[in-house]
């Protein structure tokens, strides 16, 4: 008989968020739990209902083992278990007191390089959230999920148990509130990709402003002046990964804002950086760009409704950088990423970028793709999905009426195992968008345009 490791959750029921706005910031809109006036955008597409449940079990080298449903049952009903199948944590989960009691958004899971001061962990996983409705000083509405910044540890990748920092309710990194209001992170904070680099952890990160800009034609903000908008990536660092000095920091954005007409003239977030011991695996060739770092940002175009682009930057020593113009945009008219493209992951394997992206259709519906490149700046998408080139390769499990990610999923992190398969981490919501949480789910084998959700937690 198989015997089941029985993993346990994050505490036990979701909390369900209360904020409610609307938006026509497409592919914003998971960020923060809310619901939409326009309801015509959250309705799914039954599939086929015909496929058989595939159950898979896997040992890892440390003797866990898991079990794998890829599906559910032929009805659009799962069961208790292969409901969570994939779900880590939410926010409100570990009791009072913690600043992420409100939301919780965008997981980067590293694993603890050896080269790194011994710690009480092997993985971490850091992420942005906050504890209340509003931003710093107040600021409404919170469009999204940012504020604050904290970091979660495990042993496994699957078990996690949030740190509790130094900061108040136990975040890492707060809005720069010893600068003056003019700050470009005074208002919100949230982590866009963190590294262990030359004996130091580095953070880069992206700030809103108090700065009002109006925004949209159709959006959040049509006709009003919207604060915390503006936002830029900046960089910080630090000796543990858990105490972020800005004094030791640049102090200024990384990069400014474009100019009028430019894809990138609202703001620039979500930061993925490449420094150069990353593309070196193995004696691989070093991809052809010119500079040793690289970095992908999201944007967000003045059109109506506003639409979502990557863009690109390169650098000599990851703090000086020159922009690359937009490089991935919106798919063609009725493709699945005709709404935006956004928040991304991007590896260097096998001599060539892989950027692990998400996108929207133009019904609010988000899954992740895959983009390929030589430069970092030239992207081409996937052409290998058969029937819908470009992916996506990740989907939410729309019609399966009790999963917890049955609405969307979004902001991928994805990491590479020791024996060359890959974890996806994700974040996914129910089909209203008004409750969300961190995921994972596991390729098959080294194939990463094929994943499957692992159930973490099993019935007695």
């Amino acid at each position: 008989m198989m015997t089941l490791t029985k993993f346990a959750l994050l505490g036990s029921s979701p909390i369900s968020n209360s904020v409610v706005v609307h938006s026509d910031i497409r592919l914003l809109s998971l960020d923060c739990p809310w619901t939409s006036s326009s309801s015509s955008s959250y309705k799914h597409a039954v599939r086929d209902r015909r496929r058989r449940k595939v159950w898979k079990e896997r040992t890892f080298d440390d003797g866990t083992t898991i079990v794998m449903s890829c599906c559910c049952t032929m009805s659009t009903t799962c069961s208790s278990a292969e409901s969570l199948a994939g779900r880590l944590f939410g926010p409100g989960e570990e009791g009072e007191n913690w600043w992420d009691d409100k939301c919780l958004f965008y997981p980067v899971v590293v694993k603890e390089p050896s080269s790194a001061p011994a710690s009480a962990s092997s993985w971490r996983m850091y992420y942005y959230g906050r504890n209340q409705d509003s931003w710093h000083s107040g600021v409404k509405p919170a469009l999204l999920s940012t504020g604050r910044v904290g970091v979660a540890l495990s042993e496994d990748g699957f078990h996690w148990k949030r740190y509790r920092g130094t900061l108040p309710e136990g975040a890492i990194l707060d809005p720069d509130e010893a600068s003056s209001s003019s700050s470009f992170d005074c208002v919100h904070v949230g982590c866009g990709d963190v590294f262990f680099f030359e004996g130091e952890w580095w953070m880069f990160y992206f700030g809103g402003s108090a700065e009002t800009i109006e925004f949209g034609a159709r959006g959040a903000g049509a006709g009003k002046a919207l604060q915390g908008f503006r936002m830029l990536p900046g960089l910080i660092k630090s000796t543990d990964g858990f105490v972020f000095n800005r004094k030791h920091s640049p102090g200024s954005p990384l990069l400014q804002i474009g100019r009028k007409n430019e894809f990138d003239e609202v703001f620039i977030a979500w930061p993925r950086v490449i420094p150069p011991p990353c593309k070196e695996l193995e004696g691989q060739s070093l991809p052809m760009n010119k500079e040793p770092w690289l970095m992908t940002y999201s944007s967000i175009q003045q059109t109506s409704p506003p639409v979502s682009a990557i863009g690109a930057a390169t650098s000599s020593d990851g703090l000086h950088w020159t922009k690359a113009g937009c490089v991935l945009a919106r798919g063609a008219k009725s493709t699945w990423d005709d709404g935006g493209v956004g928040r991304r992951h991007v590896l260097f394997l096998n001599g060539q970028y892989v950027m692990f992206y998400e996108g929207v259709d133009g019904n609010g519906i988000h899954g992740i793709g895959l983009a390929f490149s030589r430069d970092g700046i030239h992207w081409k998408k996937d052409t290998v999905l058969g029937t819908e080139p470009g992916g996506p390769i990740f989907r939410a499990r729309n019609g399966e009426e009790e999963a917890w990610d049955n609405g969307t999923v979004a902001a991928p992190h994805v990491v590479q195992l020791d024996d060359s398969s890959f974890r996806l981490y994700y974040v996914g919501s129910n089909a209203l968008k008004t409750q969300s949480a961190i995921g994972v789910a596991l390729s098959d084998g080294t194939n990463f345009r094929s994943w499957i959700r692992p159930i973490l937690s099993l019935p007695s």
